[in-house]
């Protein structure tokens, strides 16, 4: 994963931070009428948030409308399938969480998809920090947290947005490692699974860093974990991953791809509009509100990330879900 600053310099140095139309965009006829966005997470979720930051400076570089439509359902396989069976003419495209859309792929009972080979990588966009947040009332940070949990069998609940969701496998993994034993409980997404831990009702959760802070603010959970190599300004206190030694729970990211087969001049006309629009002053600013940096990678780079997180990643997701008798 390249770093935001390498990202912008890369971006200048492509001679992108203007604000007029790059030449690459006008080398064919397309778009010639609006460009589909697909979001496959409910609208006011993070993906959504990010996809609306970026539609403006889209459609002025593309100088078409790009519309968002949230096809939600089954953690993002539904919305997945639904572009990538689309016809690849650069005006269906997805806006992928590249773990997340990866685990629910490969975990599923039949797998829908292989993003290997089943998308045509445009570009990464952003990445975004995620944290644990636990109870109020439970001790020190995610290590002393679990500690407590393999201490007293049984005690200690944590929830997710679902069976096989990121938020289940990460806390599981990590439980695994040092044997503790923690009752798992599903809640239909994040949001209310958050509530739940300010309410006591759960002690344990993976979420995103913004979720995380509001929680946090309350005063009824704390953040005891948290992604990225430097701690987020805003959360000065809560150790990083790798500082607890779990240094492959990092940041998460969010990519355009779109169907399999894409002509390569529609490929790099979009890869250009992109990288135009991820210059802007403006959409950084508002990506920064959301919790989100510009983290700009190629098709070449995307695609070696989906790989190399498949092939990393869904080993040790699988290998938790089979000891859990899923």
């Amino acid at each position: 994963m390249v770093s935001r600053r390498r990202s912008i310099q890369y971006i200048a140095a492509s001679g992108l931070l203007g604000h007029g139309l790059n030449p690459a965009l006008a080398d064919t006829s397309y778009p010639d009428r609006a460009i589909k966005l697909v979001v496959s997470k409910p609208p006011g979720g993070l993906d959504d948030a990010v996809a609306r930051a970026i539609q403006p400076d889209l459609e002025k570089a593309l100088r078409q409308p790009v519309v968002i439509e949230n096809i939600i359902g089954a953690q993002g396989i539904i919305g997945t399938q639904n572009v990538i069976r689309a016809r690849p003419d650069g005006y269906r495209l997805l806006l992928l969480n590249t773990k997340q859309q990866i685990t629910a792929g490969e975990l599923a009972e039949t797998r829908p998809y292989d993003l290997a080979k089943d998308v045509t990588p445009i570009m990464a966009v952003a990445s975004y920090r995620s944290a644990i947040i636990a109870h109020s009332g439970m001790p020190g940070n995610f290590t002393e947290v679990l500690r407590y949990a393999k201490d007293n069998p049984g005690k200690v609940v944590y929830g997710s947005s679902g069976v096989g969701s990121t938020a289940h496998l990460i806390v599981s993994i990590a439980a695994k490692q040092v044997g503790a034993d923690m009752i798992h409980v599903p809640y239909q997404g994040g949001g209310p699974a958050s509530v739940a831990v300010m309410g006591g009702q759960v002690h344990l959760l993976y979420l995103d860093m913004p979720t995380a802070l509001n929680a946090a603010r309350s005063g009824r959970a704390r953040i005891v974990a948290q992604s990225g190599t430097t701690r987020y300004k805003d959360a000065p206190g809560a150790p990083l991953f790798s500082e607890l030694g779990y240094g492959m729970f990092s940041n998460g990211s969010l990519s355009i791809v779109g169907p399999a087969g894409m002509e390569p001049a529609v490929v790099d006309k979009l890869q250009a509009a992109v990288r135009q629009a991820c210059a802007q002053p403006a959409l950084q600013e508002r990506l920064l509100k959301v919790g989100m940096e510009v983290e700009v990678i190629d098709g070449a780079g995307l695609r070696a990330e989906i790989v190399e997180t498949t092939a990393k990643w869904i080993p040790q997701a699988k290998a938790v879900l089979t000891v859990a008798g899923k």
